[in-house]
């Protein structure tokens, strides 16, 4: 983050202007250093508190520099800089042009000789420009602390809406749950209850991935193990009936954003269901596998040990799963293995 971006932030922010898509790049940095308001004490009211803090803060620097000059006659003005950062930071802008001009005065008297008012040639302009160089830098620090409080104020608002977002969604989804299962519960045509019941399968599976939504590092992203345990529970409490069919889900703790999360929840609901109903025989038993992992990629495995992989027909159900494949940009097989079926996918 040069200074300059640093600036047009300032200015933006202090002009309360939206800040550029260019410039919104930085706001990252801002709001990790944000993170120092926290423990910042809160401004003090009374003026006579700030400009005795300033006062004993612009000493102490200058002793110092005091303690660096007498040896070796360095005049050291940056010595004074921290504490002018440091009041325009804790206080305001009034305190860091007050701590500018005691600082330049504190360096006239030092460098004035003894006996006279008149300051030597050579220092007229070093400290003209210190005096200026510390005035402008006061009143940057104050508005960085400026762009810092609205930057983090405006991630506090962000967080909100989004949680706000999330909730409001998951209430729309319910709704259309249940209205779907009214009408599928009052259909005598099978077709059109069969269609229904899969329409509140899909349905289920992306409220599901809200219900999974988390802020993590401020970012929304899905933890996916328990996703797909909710999911799967919901699917097997759903098509299993009385047949002993357990769905076991094995994962470790992996996040995915809401984009990639959705898409494959949606997959393993087709894949999951489609065993559920046509995997196995009457009252057989069977077990069927649902592995998330990742090394190089992720890779999804859902495996039943039931009659084997059918033909993939045309129907909704497979199209719908080549189609989410094709979104997340995945390879997706079909693989018939000895007492049962096995479908790989692996995305990036």
């Amino acid at each position: 983050m040069s200074l300059s971006d640093i600036v047009e932030v300032v200015r933006h922010c202090r002009s309360g202007v939206t800040v550029s898509v260019a410039t919104a790049q930085v706001i990252p940095a801002f709001l990790r250093m944000g993170h120092l308001l926290q423990s910042l004490p809160p401004k003090p009211r009374s003026a006579l508190v700030r400009a005795a803090a300033t006062t004993l803060l612009v000493s102490a620097s200058f002793l110092v520099l005091l303690g660096l000059h007498q040896p070796h006659g360095l005049l050291g003005f940056y010595l004074l800089f921290p504490a002018i950062f440091v009041v325009s930071v804790l206080f305001d802008r009034s305190s860091g042009i007050y701590a500018s001009i005691l600082s330049s005065t504190m360096l006239y008297v030092m460098l004035t000789p003894v006996g006279s008012i008149r300051l030597p040639t050579e220092f007229i302009l070093p400290l003209l420009l210190f005096l200026v160089i510390s005035v402008s830098f006061a009143i940057i620090s104050e508005g960085l602390r400026t762009a810092w409080e609205r930057a983090a104020a405006a991630e506090r608002s962000k967080d909100l809406l989004l949680r706000e977002s999330v909730h409001r969604t998951k209430n729309i989804m319910t709704m259309v749950f249940s209205i779907l299962s009214l009408q599928a519960r009052s259909k005598v045509n099978s077709e059109a209850c069969f269609a229904l019941e899969n329409a509140v399968t899909r349905v289920q599976a992306i409220a599901s991935a809200h219900e999974q939504l988390q802020l993590v590092e401020n970012s929304e992203r899905v933890e996916m193990r328990a996703y797909l345990q909710r999911l799967c529970a919901h699917l097997g409490d759903a098509f299993r009936g009385l047949r002993p069919i357990a769905v076991k889900v094995v994962s470790p703790e992996l996040y995915l954003p809401p984009e990639q999360a959705i898409p494959l929840g949606l997959i393993v609901n087709e894949l999951v269901t489609n065993s559920l109903k046509h995997a196995f025989r009457d009252d057989q038993d069977g077990t069927i596998d649902v592995m998330l992992s990742k090394n190089s990629a992720f890779m999804l495995v859902v495996r039943d040990n039931g009659v084997g992989c059918p033909d993939v027909r045309p129907g909704t159900g497979s199209r719908l799963t080549r189609l989410l494949a094709q979104q997340l940009g995945a390879r997706i097989e079909w693989q018939s293995r000895e007492g049962g079926c096995e479908v790989r996918l692996v995305f990036s």
